[in-house]
């Protein structure tokens, strides 16, 4: 599995994670987005529907009606429901995914604080370790993204 980790150092979760999954939407694949309480869930829903002028990103959580929950390419949760059988986790909460069947994981964690990136490069070394490709993405002072190592 491909593991891809994005050190935010300059934007928000909520800045950055649409045009993380703007390029998984374009390509055509699924995401379950996993966070840590159901106010940021709340805040990272209307980050997508308000993040750029020319459109939003098609999403869905529980707190829609049940009959649009299979019909979205992207899935909001705060547990480990996914009706849309996602190809990609986006994994925001600091925590180790053990069991993982998916194309993608995306790990998305706050360069800023010590403790992040320490629990940060613990989950790297478990996913490496577990025969899985690891990238680095870090953001540069400016907000652009750099490949780290």
């Amino acid at each position: 599995m491909q593991v891809t980790f994005y050190e935010l150092t300059t934007t928000t979760l909520e800045k950055t994670l649409p045009k993380i999954l703007e390029k998984v939407f374009e390509s055509g694949l699924k995401a379950l987005v996993c966070l840590d309480s159901t106010e940021r869930l709340k805040s990272v829903d209307s980050s997508l529907w308000t993040y750029t002028t020319l459109g939003f990103l098609p999403h869905g959580s529980a707190f829609d009606p049940k009959e649009f929950h299979a019909h979205q390419p992207i899935w909001l949760t705060t547990g480990d429901d996914d009706p849309i059988n996602a190809n990609v986790l986006v994994v925001t909460s600091e925590e180790y995914a053990s069991e993982v069947n998916y194309e993608r994981l995306l790990d998305v964690y706050d360069g800023n604080s010590h403790q992040s990136i320490d629990m940060a490069k613990e989950r790297m070394q478990k996913y490496q370790a577990a025969g899985n490709e690891i990238t680095l993405w870090r953001q540069n002072l400016k907000g652009a993204w750099e490949k780290g190592h």
